[in-house]
């Protein structure tokens, strides 16, 4: 049986790496009894892998783990609990800082999130109020944004006006334009913005995953670089992550 776990990740715990995020999960798995399906071989280990890792330092609303499991009973009993019910016990074995929010249950043929993954959104907040308005102002009037994105192996120029679909500083812009083009959970975001310490907001959509991976801050500092300010202070709260559909991006917990 395979299930998709969507959890936040905020306060101090931000500043740990996906390994020790994973071993984490598989610690407060152990210990509420979650059933948890284990690979074959000499060294066994839990079933389990992100849809894609956040980076130190970032927040979130919208992180999603892939587990394997063997039943929803807890481990070497026959009580079986619902998917509320484990929400509940998986809370109360974790602290504030990792919250699980939602479990789906999955076709067992379904592919690694990882490999689904297409778009992302998030807020970047701001200390100064009149950035979000300056950078929309940028991006809706700028033809073509290059990015350079330099690698261990190689630098390549991005067109970040052709990955990012959604710059903004206004949530109803955004509930408007996300209605357009993605099936996704705009309650999630609502019920969870008191997890946030948010400012001054922008609002972003893009392209994500293994072909192309825009992350918000490229867009912030195109913005410097075309400005030439270099003082910007911002945080970024990944708020979810998106699949394609045959005519939108769809939540992944959808």
């Amino acid at each position: 049986m395979k299930v998709r776990i969507r959890f936040i990740k905020r306060g101090p715990i931000q500043y740990i790496g996906h390994l020790d995020l994973m071993r984490y999960f598989q610690k407060v798995f152990r210990r509420c009894g979650l059933d948890v399906a284990y690979s074959k071989g000499f060294n066994p280990h839990q079933l389990l892998s992100f849809a894609s890792p956040l980076g130190v330092g970032l927040t979130s609303i919208g992180e999603y783990l892939d587990a394997t499991l063997n039943s929803f009973n807890i481990i070497n009993t026959a009580n079986e609990l619902s998917i509320t019910e484990w929400i509940s016990r998986i809370n109360e074995y974790s602290n504030d800082m990792v919250i699980v929010t939602a479990i789906i249950v999955m076709p067992d043929d379904i592919k690694p999130s990882m490999s689904l993954l297409s778009a992302a959104s998030y807020i970047i907040s701001f200390s100064d109020e009149t950035l979000p308005e300056r950078i929309t102002d940028y991006f809706n009037n700028t033809d073509r944004i290059t990015f350079t994105k330099v690698s261990k192996k190689s630098t390549s120029e991005i067109d970040l006006k052709e990955n990012i679909f959604i710059v903004t500083e206004s949530r109803d812009i955004y509930d408007e334009k996300m209605s357009v083009i993605a099936t996704y959970d705009p309650a999630n975001e609502k019920n969870y913005m008191d997890y946030l310490e948010i400012n001054h907001p922008l609002y972003v959509m893009c392209a994500a995953g293994s072909s192309i991976n825009i992350k918000p801050e490229m867009l912030v500092e195109a913005y410097m670089k075309s400005t030439e300010v270099s003082d910007i202070e911002y945080d970024i709260i990944r708020l979810d992550m998106f699949t394609s559909g045959e005519r939108s991006y769809i939540s992944m917990a959808k």
